[in-house]
């Protein structure tokens, strides 16, 4: 491996879910929602998606936003079929340049976990 190589696939296999304490306090939050939006900033290869996946309902989307298109890809892989009638789209975008691409867009829960990495 070099430098530069992709380290997307090492995200994917080492980088742990979400706690279950975790994903209940959130979980908590969209109670009720027969169609929730869920905002990931910084999702990298969707660890957050697929720790909270099994708590929503099947109206729910889920909006991943990460600069690496690499790590997305995987994310989507992840999720495959997992996703059932859920739906999900990627933005490959630093958390601070998303922008909602409907009008009137507001996302019932947005999260940021384990993104902020030091430059």
């Amino acid at each position: 491996m070099s430098l530069f190589d992709s380290v997307d696939h090492y995200y994917a296999r080492y980088r742990p879910r979400l706690p279950d304490q975790v994903v209940q306090l959130l979980a908590r939050e969209l109670a009720g929602m027969a169609a929730p939006r869920l905002l990931d900033l910084g999702a990298g290869t969707g660890q957050v998606a697929l720790s909270m996946l099994p708590t929503l309902p099947p109206a729910s989307h889920l909006d991943l936003v990460d600069q690496e298109e690499g790590m997305l890809r995987i994310a989507l892989d992840e999720l495959g079929l997992q996703l059932g009638e859920r739906t999900a789209t990627v933005h490959a975008v630093p958390a601070e340049k998303f922008t909602p691409a409907q009008p009137g867009y507001q996302a019932d829960l947005v999260t940021c976990c384990r993104a902020f990495h030091p430059v």
